[in-house]
């Protein structure tokens, strides 16, 4: 939805997503202005993510297995 700073009309149009509404969830995510968003993507449970310009590191949440135990008798 965004790249760079700049809005990409056309997937927001595809989306339905006015530039009101971006700019709602943008500030929601405690990013001032558009224009400090790396990234918003549209996600597939229809949650938007972004990216700030001011990020400075990445972080995984890794999910770990359960360990399973073998029964012995």
């Amino acid at each position: 939805l965004v790249y760079h700073g700049k809005p990409i009309v056309v997937h927001m149009a595809q989306a339905k997503i006015t530039m009101d509404e971006l700019d709602a969830v943008i500030r929601e995510h405690g990013v001032d202005k558009i224009q400090d968003v790396a990234l918003a993507v549209l996600e597939v449970d229809g949650n938007i993510s972004i990216l700030s310009n001011d990020f400075k590191h990445h972080t995984v949440k890794r999910r770990h297995a359960h360990k399973i135990v073998a029964k012995t008798d």
